[in-house]
């Protein structure tokens, strides 16, 4: 059928109505969109405008680094302790304070021992100092600096991903100063949501349950310095042993899901490191109970009623759809080195203004009639084929963006900008191949269109594939702005050779059958 077999042209043609649906909410008056059911509007979602064409919120979080410390030297305590017992080493009084961790050596002629053994505990340079068997060890202030300067550029990391895990909604994120994130989200008017999100470390440890010590016994002090109690809305007061049986930093996937009696529940999978630790303590401690800890609190603790060797388990606990989906994202994307504080809030307006949007669009259709006339002019009744393919690419690369949920700034706008051309240019190359071809003597229509898409397909591929290097580039190396032009230009490029090599000729093609012309005019 004109060129194609029926199945190619009704998949051509499935995939041209598709794209007319999604992009349609984009042409719709604002009420006529809301007026549309809510399971309607759940699939069918205009583009959304960038924090410079429509506003949105601005959030400024400070990176709280004094729990880092804190975190850091409790951590120390935990390994030091177990190392001070392999070696042999009598000590009592292990706590931290104030920014120090301290332990009293009850033989003096072990105090040098013990000090080398703690200064093997961490990669990072400390203090140990001795006074009268007593071992007060600090970070030195460069530790301090570096490890804040870490947190800091994991956190703008985590933040990224938890925010825009995709690179479509061109979010704004960088740091400012020693220890702060500034948060731009575009058309976001209410960012409690985000608020929430980014309040939680969403730091997952998985412990052993204490069975030998009640929550009674560890109130009243009874409690093994190598356990701790902690609590959850499911299981109350519980003590747990410290020692971590693996962490969240080895965890490779995480989504939410639904339980066997079909209530929300979050699916994780290991990495291959973690999915043999897990394995193998669920193997040794059948009928014990493991808990689950998120940020100290402890959401679950299951009987281990076989070993669990695939590396892929389930967190159930009182979540909703919401919640469960927001626990995946947060430990898909990194558990916080430090929690993040909430230094200023507020909603911004647009960076453009009115005037500035109207005149970048009033540019942008003019820029686009031109092309249109242009074409018009130097190739007649093709010049109107390959405009009608540039509409099919632009409503196919809106209803991509759509379908995405991507958002739309300046730099997305160029993006389309670039592939308006790009399409230009593979319609250009054809038709000049379809005159070369009539030079060369072939007359028929058909053949001659026939030839000249064979004939060009490899330019126009050796263009988009470079093009597409380079945006590949800024989809990995890029943030923010950059990135999503990058997202842009490479869907932009995906639909022109769609659009080039399959609905040009397929209109084309079907222009031959049904006129039957004897030679073309180009």
């Amino acid at each position: 059928m004109f060129g194609y077999s029926k199945v190619k042209t009704y998949i051509i043609l499935a995939v041209m109505a598709l794209g007319i649906v999604f992009a349609a909410p984009n042409f719709m008056p604002k009420a006529t969109y809301n007026a549309l059911p809510e399971s309607v509007r759940a699939w069918l979602k205009p583009v959304t405008l960038g924090l410079d064409l429509q506003g949105g919120s601005y959030l400024l979080m400070e990176v709280d680094t004094k729990d880092l410390l804190k975190e850091k030297l409790t951590s120390l305590a935990d390994v030091t302790r177990s190392a001070l017992r392999a070696d042999k080493i009598r000590f009592s009084g292990l706590n931290v304070a104030d920014g120090v961790m301290s332990v009293k050596i009850l033989n003096a002629a072990q105090v040098n021992q013990a000090r080398d053994v703690i200064r093997k505990q961490d990669n990072i340079p400390l203090s140990v100092e001795a006074k009268d068997g007593v071992l007060t060890v600090s970070y030195t202030d460069e530790a301090v600096a570096q490890m804040k300067k870490q947190a800091v550029s994991q956190s703008l990391e985590i933040v990224r991903r938890r925010i825009d895990e995709l690179g479509t909604k061109e979010p704004v994120i960088q740091q400012q100063g020693d220890d702060r994130i500034v948060i731009q989200l575009p058309g976001v008017q209410d960012p409690s949501e985000i608020k929430a999100l980014m309040g939680k470390t969403a730091k997952m440890t998985f412990h052993l349950v204490d069975e030998e010590t009640s929550p009674q016994m560890a109130q009243m002090g009874k409690i093994s310095p190598d356990a701790m109690m902690l609590t959850g809305d499911e299981t109350g007061y519980i003590v747990l042993k410290r020692a971590v049986v693996v962490g969240g930093d080895q965890l490779q996937d995480a989504r939410g899901t639904y339980d066997e009696q079909g209530r929300p529940a979050v699916s994780f999978e290991f990495k291959a490191l973690g999915a043999k630790k897990f394995g193998n303590a669920t193997r040794e401690n059948v009928n014990r109970r493991l808990a689950i800890v998120l940020d100290g609190k402890v959401i679950s603790a299951p009987v281990i009623n076989t070993p669990i060797t695939g590396g892929k388990g389930i967190i159930t606990g009182n979540f909703t759809v919401q919640s469960a989906n927001d626990l995946a994202l947060m430990l898909r994307s990194g558990a916080l080195p430090a929690p993040l504080i909430v230094a200023e809030e507020r909603v911004v307006g647009p960076g453009l203004g009115e005037d500035s949007i109207r005149s970048g669009t009033l540019a942008c259709v003019i820029g686009l009639a031109f092309v249109f006339i242009f074409m018009v002019v130097v190739y007649g009744f093709f010049g109107i084929i390959a405009d009608l393919t540039l509409l099919a690419n632009g409503i196919l690369l809106l209803a991509v963006l759509s379908l995405l949920g991507a958002t739309l700034t300046l730099p997305g706008l160029a993006g389309i900008a670039l592939t308006i051309a790009m399409a230009v240019d593979a319609n250009i190359l054809i038709f000049e191949r379809m005159k070369e071809e009539m030079m060369l003597g072939i007359t028929r229509p058909a053949e001659v269109m026939k030839r000249g898409f064979a004939g060009s397909f490899s330019a126009i591929f050796d263009g988009q594939l470079t093009t597409l290097f380079a945006a590949l580039f800024l989809f990995m190396l890029g943030s923010g702005p950059v990135r999503g032009f990058g997202v842009t230009l490479g869907l932009g490029l995906a639909t022109t050779m769609f659009a080039a090599i399959f609905i040009n000729k397929l209109l084309l093609m079907a222009w031959v059958a049904v006129k039957k012309p004897t030679k073309i005019n180009l």
